[in-house]
This record gives structure tokens, C-alpha cells and sequence, in this order.
């Protein structure tokens, strides 16, 4: 009897899965370029509303309607990128069950958040929506970070080059998050001489930014590895292929 085994070239699968169509290598550096680039634009367009040095990048959706439309589809392109690349991994065969899945479902979630629930215009937190968004910020600047180390160690087997470059991204995004830490010493112990000193030179924006910008690079690593295993979309097998098996 034939089967796909036998006739692979006409007993084709007729539609991808919903793991094809999610996971897909491609779809996520064009939204990862879509979010880079919204961001850019924010960042040039808007430096005399939101200072892009001392001022958090949240703060964009209160510098217009355009800026907020920008800063919020630029997050949650970060976000569909993210679960791309998740269950594009498992997919080309990089098991990321246990802590790396965990930590990349947590970052998910709080960029998600992030994009839902808008900071408060001041340095206070007075909304649950400010409360919401400050915590969820926590977890988009310090998780993917460390989730990408685990991921680079699951990618070893799979292409070593691009898990020594995960790995470097995901060091040199701890480092800047730890400086993101620092920056917010002033409001959390303004009496430390390093927090004085830090007043003066206010850059946790920019740190904010860059740490964006290496984050992007993280999960675009594993997009490009993913995109070169992509296939085109499976076609169902002519009918006059199948009347050729049968007879």
C-alpha cells in the first residue's frame, strides 16, 4: 500500500501546523527589524520629549499618539519574536524544557505586560497600571539576560558558533543590566556616595536603550539559525500524482 514513506514527493502534508506557522524563523527577525527600527525612530524623533539618555523609554507613550502607537507595537514585536524563537527552537530539535523554558515564558509574559499596562508619567508609581508596568519591566531588562545563557549551553549541539554568540550577548546583557540596577540607586538610596555620584551623570536611558538593542540581538541570533532550517509551505499532492501511485 503506499504511504508517505514510500511517495514522500506526493503524499505531502497539505497545511503547516500552528508550531510552523509561530515558530518560524523568518517572521521573527522581521518583527525583531520592525521593533529595532521602531525603536530608532523614537529614539531620534522624540529626543525633546523624551530625553534618550536619562529617561526611561516607557515614557514615549505619553509624547504623542504616534510615539505611543510606536513604543507599543515595537513591545509587543519583541514579544511575538520571543515565542517565535521559542517554539522555533523546538522545533529544529533545541530542548528547552526546564529553566531556559521557564525563564523565556516569564520574559514573554512581562513584556506583554509591559505593552498592556503603561508606567506613571512621574518617577512616583501612584496607578496599578504604574505598579504593574515598574514590576514587569523588572523581568523584561533582567530575565532574557539570563535565560539566553541556558539557551546558548541547549544550543551547543545544534551550531556552536551561534551559542558562543548567544552566550557573549547574554553576558554583555547581564552587565548592563546589573548597570540599569546601579542607575537606580539614587531613588533607592540617595545617601550612598556611588548614587550622589550617579545623580550627576544620569544615564540609566541609555543604559535602557542599549540593553533593548542587545536583547533584540539575543533572540535574533537564534532566528537566523532557525530561518536557515525553514521550508516552504507544503503543498498538496495533484491529483493526477496520486492516480500515478495508485495505479
Amino acid at each position: 500500500m503506499a504511504n508517505y514513506a514510500t511517495y514522500p514527493e506526493v503524499y505531502r502534508r497539505p497545511t503547516a501546523t500552528f508550531v510552523d506557522v509561530i515558530g518560524n524563523g523568518k517572521a521573527a527577525l522581521l518583527t525583531l527589524a520592525a521593533s529595532a527600527i521602531s525603536m530608532l525612530v523614537l529614539i531620534f524623533a522624540y529626543t525633546e520629549e523624551v530625553n534618550p539618555f536619562a529617561t526611561p523609554a516607557s515614557l514615549y507613550v505619553y509624547a504623542g499618539a504616534k510615539a505611543a502607537t510606536l513604543f507599543t507595537g515595537a513591545v509587543f514585536a519583541l514579544a511575538f519574536a520571543g515565542a517565535a524563537v521559542a517554539t522555533g527552537l523546538g522545533r529544529i530539535g533545541v530542548r528547552l524544557r526546564g529553566a531556559p523554558a521557564t525563564l523565556l515564558s516569564a520574559w514573554i509574559t512581562s513584556v506583554v505586560l509591559v505593552a498592556l499596562f503603561p508606567t506613571d508619567p512621574g518617577a512616583a508609581v501612584t496607578s496599578t497600571s504604574g505598579w504593574i508596568h515598574r514590576v514587569a519591566a523588572v523581568g523584561v531588562l533582567g530575565i532574557l539576560p539570563i535565560a539566553g545563557l541556558y539557551v546558548a549551553a541547549r544550543m551547543r549541539t545544534s551550531s556552536a558558533r551561534a551559542a558562543t554568540a548567544v552566550r557573549v550577548l547574554s553576558v554583555a546583557g547581564c552587565v548592563l543590566m546589573i548597570g540599569c540596577l546601579a542607575s537606580r540607586l539614587p531613588d533607592m538610596a540617595p545617601s550612598w556616595s556611588v548614587a550622589q555620584f550617579l545623580q550627576q551623570y544620569p544615564i540609566d536611558g541609555l543604559l535602557q536603550r542599549m540593553l533593548f538593542g542587545v536583547e533584540i540581538a539575543i533572540l535574533a541570533v537564534p532566528a537566523a539559525m532557525i530561518a536557515r532550517t525553514d521550508a516552504p509551505m507544503p503543498q498538496p499532492a495533484r491529483s493526477a500524482d496520486l492516480q500515478a501511485v495508485r495505479a
